[in-house]
């Protein structure tokens, strides 16, 4: 790749601020367009062999809707769908893996939807058929998304035997009134079972998500619902904010009765979770984590292998994720590549024996310059852009992003030693707004201190 001195990629300023994206990815999904199958077929064909990879797997189902909830997901009170759907999603376990060979396999995630709606014999026939066509490494990772709702003690026996060694329970808030704003009721006695069950098997990697910014919060609830998450000890917390966007998820209008807490609400719940968190012995990390010492993400960060990827914070040392399912997205060197959010147009390409992908984005040498710096911000608080640059054999000049950088130094959001730039404590919580200022893709119109002031987190 030639110089690239100018900004070719900066988008125009809209009308109206974007909310301020997460950077789970980079360039982030609102840059997909239409993807050719026959390309992506050519990415997975080209993967190296000596590098391990993952594979995200999607369930697009739950047994009820929670009001909160922004995923692709459908409701279903019957297991026949569930049960056509995890048959084409075996099509494409197998389909995929005859097109990439018997790769190594160091992380596994089930997500969704709810994961748990499917049955122990379901979910040990899936990962059999996973193990037939990829080599699973001893020591991966094999992660599902947990609604203890619809867990049950055989379903964690089968995550056991199927080498499942850490779970993520959507917790979301502890107090009853809140639970019922957000049409998800579980009482303290189903944490405390579904807990037991997974000690009982042997799964001691025990993930929390919590959310803030939801209807019926306020700082008591909060200080209540972090002290009984305490109280469980699990290892590892998510600390989310709520995102608000009735206008694409209409069931969210369900909520609107209640109080939705403003942005300064959000951001003292925010830091009263953070302080009482930390008072508790868990560590922060990067924008939104909490563990435990000992916990592997602490580790990967203090060994600079911490990464911000689709499941946020991760230890995963692989740079390719294969996306299995109905919306999923995959992550490759070539790009990224999102199947068909439509179960008839998923099922119906794979019953022609092709690959459901339908969007994504091809990235060039820039694209994972950045993708690195962003990364590495959202993921230490600091960056040396110009160092990144220099590894990535990319040569560009941050003429732009220097001197916002300086503009950030000036008011105190920033530090700086030589090239490298630390996020004070003041500028934490504009981590998201910061690192904007890297986002070829992101309207570069607005002054960035304005922007941390101003946009939404969203």
């Amino acid at each position: 790749m030639g110089s690239m001195t100018t900004h070719q990629k900066i988008a125009p300023m809209g009308d109206k601020p974007r909310r301020l994206p997460r950077y789970t990815s980079y360039p982030t999904a609102l840059e997909f367009s239409d993807l050719s199958p026959s390309l992506y077929q050519d990415w997975l064909r080209d993967l190296p062999d000596d590098q391990p990879i993952s594979l995200y797997f999607h369930i697009p189902f739950c047994e009820k809707l929670c009001w909160f909830c922004g995923c692709f997901t459908k409701i279903s009170n019957s297991m026949e769908p569930v049960q056509r759907y995890l048959d084409v999603l075996r099509a494409e376990i197998s389909l995929i893996g005859g097109v990439t060979g018997r790769k190594r396999i160091s992380h596994i995630h089930f997500g969704g939807g709810s994961p748990t709606i499917i049955s122990a014999e379901q979910f040990t026939d899936l990962m059999a058929l996973v193990g037939e066509n990829f080599d699973i490494l001893p020591d991966a990772e094999i992660a599902v998304e947990i609604d203890p709702r619809t867990c049950s003690e055989d379903k964690v026996k089968a995550y056991a035997a199927s080498g499942v060694n850490r779970v993520s329970l959507g917790i979301q808030d502890f107090n009853p009134a809140v639970q019922e704003a957000i049409n998800r009721v579980q009482s303290d006695q189903l944490i405390a079972d579904n807990l037991r069950w997974f000690k009982q098997a042997g799964i001691t990697n025990i993930n929390f998500d919590l959310i803030y910014g939801m209807p019926r919060q306020t700082l008591e609830t909060i200080e209540e619902t972090v002290g009984k998450t305490n109280d469980f000890r699990p290892s590892r917390i998510a600390l989310f904010g709520y995102a608000h966007v009735p206008w694409i998820k209409k069931h969210q209008q369900m909520m609107d009765k209640h109080h939705l807490p403003e942005q300064a609400e959000r951001q003292a719940m925010f830091e009263l979770a953070s302080t009482k968190l930390q008072e508790f012995g868990y560590q922060a990390i990067g924008l939104d984590h909490f563990a435990l010492p000992g916990d592997s993400l602490l580790v990967a960060r203090e060994e600079g292998r911490m990464k911000r990827n689709f499941q946020g914070y991760s230890a995963d040392p692989a740079t390719t994720m294969i996306g299995f399912g109905a919306s999923a997205i995959g992550s490759l060197p070539g790009g990224y590549a999102q199947n068909s959010p439509d179960l008839k147009a998923y099922s119906e390409s794979l019953a022609d024996g092709e690959i459901p992908v339908r969007r994504g984005l091809m990235v060039d040498a820039q694209d994972l310059m950045m993708r690195d710096v962003i990364s590495t911000l959202m993921s230490n608080f600091a960056v040396d852009p110009w160092a990144i640059a220099r590894a990535h054999k990319v040569d560009y000049d941050f003429e732009r992003e220097g001197a916002d950088l300086e503009s950030l130094v000036a008011v105190g959001y920033m530090s700086k030693d030589g090239t490298s730039y630390r996020i004070t404590e003041a500028g934490q919580p504009y981590l998201r707004a910061i690192a904007t200022l890297f986002d070829q893709y992101f309207p570069q119109g607005t002054d960035i201190i304005d922007r941390c002031v101003h946009e939404s987190e969203g």
